[in-house]
């Protein structure tokens, strides 16, 4: 198998890093104006809004530990890599949010409850509509990386972003309207942090447990529909089914079934399966591993292949049943051929130099209708004789 080229990863991983500590900067100084000036001016949406901040440090924090242990190398205890903790930290991140909007909720109805209820002081006002101004631009920042960079706990970053910054203008609305004579707007506007809060929380617990419970939904559509485009383009590709793709943190691993001709050699094959494998690994920079399994054009037909008798076995019984009458001298090579109805044989014969052609195909297809009749799973007797170094034209029978 292989991946994509490593100083591409490790460069999406360089600019994953940096987005992320610009985040990180950004949320910690956040967090200390809205915290001081909401409690400085009795806000509680600014204080809540403070609140979450704090937590999307730690989000940040979680975020950079996901990335770094999820793109260490495959070892003997995680053979395919260790993705998963990418899409575990995202979990974990979802927790957080969560945990962080019950908080902000369980405050502002206990403030709501408060009869001398205090509107906030102007300064809440204007931080509310810095922190907005902010977010959003982080979020545009951010969002461009992650979706250049194909990494879903970024992307799941900058929409945290977003939904702060939406946040932060439902706080800006209510510390608007308490400071023009209604003061219970402010903790409904902190309500109205801990919904979207909750709602972020939510969306990305579902895109992680996706992640990780290999659901096919994990995957992009247009990449599905990518890797099958690319699969049938293949000229020696009859068809592909069992086209499956799962996400494992950034990476996309993919197994495919593809059909082909059914008397192409096991060298032909496999061959088959490495431009396959190729195509994909060079065409989809995401998908870092690809399984090909080689069917044959038979087994669509009723979905499997009866088990016939193997090369060894069935060459044991052609020797016992073979009678090689003049001009052919001996059995050199017998080649099955696997097929829904039976086996289709192919027999190399030895011939005498001097024998005309005429009498060799006769002795050929006597040979043929023998071996074909003595068993019932062969279907069809192929017969090659070689007269010196010349190689006859084959005789065959077919089983009716």
């Amino acid at each position: 198998m292989e991946s994509p080229p490593v100083d591409v990863r490790q460069q999406n991983y360089k600019e994953a890093q940096k987005v992320t500590k610009v985040g990180t900067i950004a949320d910690v100084l956040l967090t200390l104006a809205k915290l001081l000036i909401g409690f400085m001016s009795h806000s509680a949406a600014l204080v809540a809004e403070g609140l979450h901040s704090a937590a999307d440090v730690l989000f940040d924090l979680v975020v950079m530990i996901g990335m770094h242990l999820g793109r260490k190398e495959a070892d003997d205890d995680h053979p395919y890599g260790h993705g998963k903790f990418e899409s575990l930290a995202t979990l974990l991140l979802a927790f957080i949010l969560l945990g962080v909007a019950v908080g902000i909720a369980l405050d502002a109805a206990n403030r709501i409850k408060d009869p001398d209820l205090a509107p906030p002081e102007h300064l809440a006002l204007w931080v509310a509509a810095g922190s907005m101004v902010v977010k959003e631009m982080l979020y545009r920042y951010t969002v461009g990386v992650g979706r250049r960079i194909g990494s879903n706990i970024i992307v799941a970053n900058a929409w945290h972003h977003r939904s702060d910054s939406i946040a932060s203008f439902a706080a800006l609305l209510g510390i608007a309207g308490a400071i023009a004579g209604w003061p219970m707007l402010d903790p409904v506007a902190a309500i109205g942090v801990a919904y979207f809060v909750g709602k972020v929380g939510v969306e990305i617990a579902t895109d992680s447990l996706k992640e990780l419970t290999d659901s096919a939904s994990a995957v992009d559509n247009e990449i599905r529909a990518t890797i099958t485009r690319l699969i049938n383009e293949h000229p020696e590709v009859l068809s592909a089914h069992l086209v499956k793709a799962r996400k494992l943190g950034p990476d996309i691993l993919v197994d495919v079934h593809v059909v082909v001709d059914t008397f192409l050699s096991v060298t032909e094959g496999h061959q088959i399966a490495d431009q396959v494998e190729k195509t994909l690994l060079r065409e989809v920079t995401d998908i870092t591993a690809v399984m090909v399994h080689v069917d044959t054009r038979d087994e669509l037909a009723d979905g499997e292949v009866a088990i016939y008798p193997n090369r060894r076995r069935l060459r044991e019984r052609f020797d016992k049943h073979a009678t090689l009458a003049s001009p052919l001298v001996e059995l050199l090579e017998v080649v099955p051929h696997y097929t829904a109805d039976g086996v289709v044989a192919e027999v190399f014969v030895d011939a005498q130099a001097n024998a005309g052609m005429a009498e060799v195909r006769e002795s050929a297809m006597r040979l043929a209708r023998q071996l074909h009749q003595s068993h019932e799973e062969v279907k069809k007797v192929r017969i090659h004789a070689f007269l010196g170094e010349d190689l006859g034209s084959p005789a065959s029978q077919d089983r009716a």
